[in-house]
């Protein structure tokens, strides 16, 4: 999983993950710590891998080349700290979307005419198929399983493992906010028309 980590050397936070067997910087807008401390995750805790998604797509975590001053690792490169990917990685049952190359930006649906089908790649790995690209969708546009089954639907295309992962983690998201929606029905007790008096008689009305 994820996890939040604060520089050392400076104000500020950013997230460490494993992602295709190395390790994965992303930095955090303001926002997007303040989305993390909300949910109620604090300085080195592992957040959900659908909470790191979001974060990106609304543009609040971001890789970017690490300058030296910027102390990358903060602390998970010291022995008593070790930072192991494996345990960071996503595990085979979560729904996590992601190009083959490994990379979590800048993500796109995209169908390829040579075998009609619907993958997830980003943006570089989508030059390598430029030749055979029919369709590509960033998919903060697809925000429902529904506009996703619409979506190969209509261009006839048949989605690999990576829009099936999407697809799941749409549908627990939706699942989500439904669930948020429904809010239990407050019992409300009716005050007694009747003043009760205190004392022995009054517990007896």
């Amino acid at each position: 999983m994820p996890v939040l980590h604060a520089y050392r050397t400076k104000e500020g936070h950013y997230v460490l993950a494993g992602v295709k067997g190395k390790i994965v910087t992303y930095r955090l807008s303001p926002e997007g710590v303040q989305r993390l401390h909300d949910s109620g995750y604090d300085d080195d805790a592992n957040f959900k891998w659908a909470l790191l998604l979001e974060l990106i797509h609304g543009g609040h975590a971001y890789t970017g080349k690490i300058k030296d001053d910027e102390d990358p690792l903060g602390g998970w490169e010291q022995p008593e700290l070790p930072f192991f990917i494996s345990q960071h990685e996503p595990a085979p049952t979560d729904p996590v979307p992601c190009c083959s190359c490994g990379k979590l930006e800048d993500l796109h649906i995209v169908g390829l005419a040579s075998d009609h089908s619907a993958r997830i790649l980003c943006d570089a790995c989508q030059v390598q198929h430029r030749e055979h690209t029919t369709v590509s969708v960033p998919i903060y546009m697809i925000t429902t399983p529904a506009a996703l089954e619409r979506l190969l639907e209509r261009t006839g295309l048949t989605g690999d493992d990576t829009v099936a992962s999407y697809r799941e983690l749409l549908s627990i998201n939706l699942e989500a906010k439904c669930r948020a929606r429904i809010r239990p029905k407050r019992i409300t007790v009716q005050p007694p028309l009747i003043p009760v008096p205190e004392g022995p008689q009054g517990s007896m009305l």
